[in-house]
């Protein structure tokens, strides 16, 4: 009889069966296992499935992020030459930048699913492996956040990350997760400006980035590395220009000054006296100086041309005024001379200095010596009849020289200072407007003040009795300003007089008297 082969097989095979059953009864069950409603192990789910067959996330978040960006960044710098260019741009916020790497974070996660716990300052795993490797980490929020947009100041020291609130910097709701973090966003920093250098001969380093939160704004970054600070204590400074420009009634809707003094404050801005702008960190001088030079060009009838002079972006003036010619001017250190007396040959109307330190008080003295008016500059400090010694001292620590010589040159340079303070509530007040003059006959420097904040009153006081030089001057380059400032002036005072408006200073007293 014949066997067909289908049937031999069959039989070999339930032979193989029994056999196999004999030998291993305990494998067999478990390989026909069906689930028992009462048995407490979990049933079949197709995710988990799925999850088995790709390689999981790591439970702790900083590990997996360390594995995605090796992966990331090997495959990244092979396919686009830019890659640096992108992390730069991605670190300051550029949309196209952020979304290139936001895609790639997305993609990585759709192959190797993040499973564990994201930091809490994050929402999702990609926000948070996104502002761990390419952004600022958890003070992302203030860069990005509107909740934040009115906030001026940023700042990190170490690990700690505090916040400026209505003017008084407190402490942000979280920190940096370690030492390490905070070095990496101090080198993906300075890759995004190559001709910056930070190390032990050049502690320190100022720069600006684009305001994600303001187009067309800018955040200014100021950081100090050891030895300037103490080793973990890395500090990186952040301001946000936050105010667009204000002519003299907002300035009055914001209470800096009051709204009897817009006329007076207006005409004086008139006259093209050259002014120093004063005040602490944060008390808005620089809001201020723009006012003044603003007023000045919208009340002009003609062009004027400015000559705007800074090492780092300050002003928004030439985004703000259309319809003059406004030259902003970057010039580090060891070019502003060279640079400013170049700036002259532009024909300027105005000199701006948004940022007084050392050297620009060279140039400012040199301009006011050679006479010009016209000239604007902001300078940290409380006191207006120190101003003349406080240029003198920085000219003579620069370049040596004389320093009864350089007061000399200062008392020809600077005439009027507005100084500025902070107030309650983040709010900034004009606390004082003085004529700095040299009195011949007690061979020394005077402030005199022509119009001031009383505390004891909270109110402003007034006073109209100018120098004669100084009436003068105003009268030859713009007569109707100066009848004006005189009419508001004579005014203000009869109903608020000020008492005792002169004020000397004693540190010019000492070197005129040497």
């Amino acid at each position: 009889m014949i066997e067909y082969r289908q049937e031999i097989l069959r039989t070999e095979w339930s032979q193989a069966q029994v056999q196999r059953e004999e030998q291993e009864p305990e494998q067999i069950h478990k390989a026909i296992w069906l689930p028992n409603p009462h048995d407490n192990r979990r049933l079949f789910s197709l995710k988990q499935s799925v999850l088995r067959t790709i390689k999981p996330g790591k439970e702790d978040f900083y590990s997996f992020l360390q594995k995605m960006k090796s992966d990331m960044n090997a495959g990244l710098e092979r396919e686009d030459d830019g890659y640096f260019e992108l992390n730069a741009k991605a670190l300051t916020g550029d949309p196209q930048a952020v979304s290139f790497f936001m895609n790639e974070i997305e993609k990585y996660l759709r192959k190797t699913p993040f499973t564990g716990k994201v930091p809490e300052a994050y929402g999702t795993a990609a926000e948070a492996l996104f502002h761990e490797w390419k952004g600022f980490g958890p003070a992302y929020r203030w860069f990005t956040d509107r909740a934040y947009s009115e906030s001026t100041g940023l700042q990190m020291i170490g690990r700690q990350i505090f916040y400026n609130h209505r003017g008084k910097f407190v402490v942000y709701p979280y920190e940096m997760p370690s030492l390490d973090r905070v070095e990496q966003l101090k080198r993906s920093l300075l890759k995004s400006d190559p001709d910056k250098k930070l190390n032990k001969d050049n502690p320190s380093v100022e720069f600006k980035m684009d305001d994600p939160l303001w187009p067309g704004r800018f955040i200014r970054l100021a950081i100090w590395v050891s030895p300037r600070v103490w080793e973990g204590f890395t500090t990186i400074s952040l301001r946000r220009q936050v105010v667009e420009f204000l002519d003299l009634e907002d300035q009055a809707g914001t209470e800096c000054i009051p709204a009897e003094a817009i006329e007076l404050i207006r005409a004086l801005s008139g006259t093209f006296r050259n002014t120093i702008i004063a005040g602490a960190v944060g008390s808005g001088k620089t809001t201020f100086a723009n006012t003044v030079v603003g007023e000045q060009l919208l009340g002009s009838p003609s062009c004027m041309g400015v000559v705007m002079i800074e090492k780092h972006p300050e002003s928004i003036l030439p985004y703000q005024i259309k319809g003059h010619r406004i030259i902003p001017i970057q010039a580090a250190n060891e070019e502003l001379m060279e640079v400013g007396v170049e700036s002259l040959r532009h024909d300027p109307n105005i000199l701006y200095m948004t940022e007084m330190r050392y050297n620009e008080w060279e140039f400012y003295l040199w301009s006011g010596e050679k006479g010009y008016d016209g000239i604007t500059g902001t300078f940290h400090t409380v006191d207006s009849e120190d101003i003349p010694y406080q240029g003198a001292f920085a000219v003579s620590t620069r370049i040596g020289g004389s320093l009864k010589g350089h007061l000399i040159s200062a008392l020809k340079s600077c005439e009027l200072v507005f100084i500025l303070e902070s107030v309650a509530d983040g709010k900034k007040r004009l606390a004082r407007i003085s004529e700095v003059y040299y009195d011949e006959a007690a061979n020394s420097v005077f402030a005199n003040d022509l119009m001031r904040w009383e505390e004891e009153q909270s109110a402003w006081s007034y006073n109209d009795k100018l120098t004669a030089n100084l009436m003068r001057k105003m009268k030859k380059k713009n007569p109707r300003a100066s009848r004006v400032l005189l009419q508001e002036l004579g005014h203000l005072a009869a109903q608020k007089p000020m008492a005792e408006p002169l004020k000397e200073s004693l540190k010019s007293k000492i070197v005129l008297n040497e």
